[in-house]
C-alpha cells in the first residue's frame, strides 16, 4: 500500500503538474471514504482553539488565511516546501511533489 497526497480542487486549478487522479483507484464500494478523499478534515479548529485559548472563529480565520497565502504563493510561481512530520510537500514551478517518510510505507503495509 502506498500513501498518496490528495490535492484540493482549488490547488489543482493553480498547479500545472501534480500526481493526480491516476494515483487514486476507484472504489469497488462507493461507501469507502478512503478511496474518495471526501469529508476530510484538514485541520480541526476546535482542539487548536482550546489548546491556544483562542476563539474557534479566530483559528478558522487563521487557517483560511494560511491556505489563501499558499494559493497566492503558487500563483506567483514561488517555491513552497511544507515539511510535515510524515511527509514533505513541495510546490516548485507550479508543480507538486511529495516525499513520504520511508518507514511510513512499511508501517502502512504491515499487518
Amino acid at each position: 500500500m502506498k500513501p498518496v497526497f490528495i490535492v484540493d480542487p482549488v490547488l489543482q486549478y493553480h498547479l500545472v503538474r501534480y500526481p493526480g487522479k491516476e494515483e487514486i483507484s476507484t472504489a469497488k464500494s462507493q461507501h469507502s471514504i478512503y478511496q474518495k478523499g471526501f469529508r476530510c478534515i484538514y485541520a480541526n479548529p476546535v482542539p487548536v482553539a482550546a489548546a491556544a485559548m483562542l476563539g474557534t472563529d479566530v483559528v478558522k480565520d487563521a487557517l483560511n488565511t494560511i491556505f489563501l497565502a499558499i494559493q497566492d504563493l503558487i500563483k506567483c510561481d514561488k517555491n513552497i516546501d511544507l515539511a510535515f512530520g510524515f511527509c514533505n510537500v513541495r510546490c516548485q514551478g507550479r508543480g507538486l511533489s511529495t516525499t513520504f517518510r520511508d518507514n511510513l510505507t512499511t508501517s502502512i503495509g504491515s499487518a
